[in-house]
């Protein structure tokens, strides 16, 4: 027997042990012949792997391995391989993301029969780490404070957005001013309607009023959802010359779903808090878009030709971080604290007031860009530090579950975050 990963579990399969649920509550018992019943009631308790008689991941995977052509995964392996080049490769975690990136690009290729001109080598990939980068003297003596203080590009957010935060650190708010505030916005309700009713929530019963949206998924989770949506709104015109907004907010919805669903394993309250903060954890990078653009492209530049991070990028151009930048951002916005912090520290959470929250932010980011859901403009996959996944606690078999989470969940709620109107 060996422990399974619930994505590989298969009807027919025994049970060699109970299967508990987070809480500790038995859930089925050993020998059980699972069938979809049981992998249903499993998904929906978060369990993550069981226990199965005569079935081991390795052999699972073996056999996954051995329906894909050598030379698809071998080319899907070094090409993973080459965006992970900042991590450590022997590291549980980092090897786990790299297997599932790997099976996954290959099983792609395969179905679609052709060799995409994405796999390329690892060292085409990697291009002229020797290049030069542009020059912008002068660039690093700019003040980010001073930036977001005074550069009038930034313009005013939606009015809704203030009230929102005003009932956020009001607390005296009670869920019906929630609902006022909502209410009155009539396409933010729209919209905030249709993902109450899709399946981020897989609610049995449609939900036709804000009211009753309060009232079933709760105020805090409502107000974190629309002051996502606010905020949204706010970026347009940035060209594609130095990002494509789909792309970008694909990959900040994918890193927020992420992180709701790990904070979700540590039983966290609030986890809509987490989806906003990931959806917001590189809005520090658009402000530099936005009000920098040419040496935006300079640390962009930089980044691809020497296979930096692009937050390490940045630090060369400008001297600051758009994580750093993303936290002064959001504390002139008046966001909760708890926001400003994770999105300032996601990606040296060692540093965070809350190490685990930052945690989960910075690996949420990291999925996020291993799976290449979108992009904010970076190519590889951020670092994973060690002490951070200590810190987050959780078994490798969260990687795999979380991921066909996100493939549920994503492609649905980009066109409700990102259509017109």
């Amino acid at each position: 027997m060996g422990k399974i990963n619930i994505t590989s579990l298969k009807p027919g399969m025994v049970l060699a042990d109970t299967v508990l649920d987070r809480n500790g509550r038995l859930l089925l018992g050993k020998g059980v012949e699972l069938a979809e019943k049981h992998l249903r009631i499993m998904k929906i308790w978060g369990v993550t792997e069981a226990d199965v008689e005569g079935v081991t991941q390795e052999s699972v995977e073996e056999e996954l391995f051995k329906e894909l052509d050598p030379a698809v995964l071998e080319a899907a392996g070094e090409y993973v391989r080459s965006r992970f080049v900042n991590n450590d490769l022997e590291h549980e975690a980092v090897a786990e993301l790299v297997r599932l990136c790997t099976y996954r690009i290959a099983e792609e290729v395969s179905a679609s029969s052709s060799v995409p001109g994405g796999l390329v080598s690892e060292e085409a990939a990697r291009g002229a780490a020797d290049a030069p980068d542009l020059p912008y003297p002068g660039i690093r003596e700019i003040d980010p404070y001073k930036l977001v203080h005074d550069d009038m590009k930034l313009g005013s957010l939606p009015m809704v957005f203030h009230k929102l935060v005003e009932v956020v650190n009001d607390s005296r708010s009670s869920a019906s001013d929630v609902a006022e505030v909502i209410g009155n916005d009539i396409d933010l309700s729209a919209r905030l309607l249709k993902v109450v009713n899709s399946s981020f929530y897989g609610l049995q019963s449609k939900i036709d009023t804000i009211s009753r949206a309060v009232a079933v998924i709760g105020s805090n989770q409502l107000v974190s959802l629309a002051m996502g949506f606010s905020v949204i709104t706010f970026f347009k015109g940035i060209p594609d010359s130095l990002i494509n907004m789909r792309s970008f907010w694909t990959h900040s919805i994918a890193c927020g779903i992420a992180a709701r669903i790990l904070a979700s394993y540590h039983n966290t309250p609030n986890t809509e808090r987490f989806f906003v903060a990931g959806l917001l954890h590189d809005i520090g990078r658009l402000v530099m878009y936005k009000t920098l653009p040419d040496p935006s492209l300079a640390a962009l530049e930089m980044a691809r030709r020497k296979d930096m991070l692009l937050f390490e990028a940045e630090r060369e151009v400008l001297g600051f971080t758009h994580h750093k930048l993303g936290g002064i951002v959001l504390k002139r916005w008046k966001c909760p604290v708890s926001l400003e912090k994770n999105v300032q520290y996601h990606h040296e959470p060692e540093r965070a007031p809350n190490r685990l929250e930052a945690s989960i932010l910075q690996f949420a980011d990291i999925m996020a860009n291993a799976l290449e859901m979108g992009s904010s403009g970076e190519r590889l996959v951020p670092r994973l530090e060690p002490s951070m996944w200590d810190t987050l606690g959780l078994p490798l078999s969260v990687i795999s579950q979380t991921a066909a989470q996100m493939d549920y969940q994503v492609s649905e709620i980009v066109q409700f975050f990102t259509q017109e109107g």
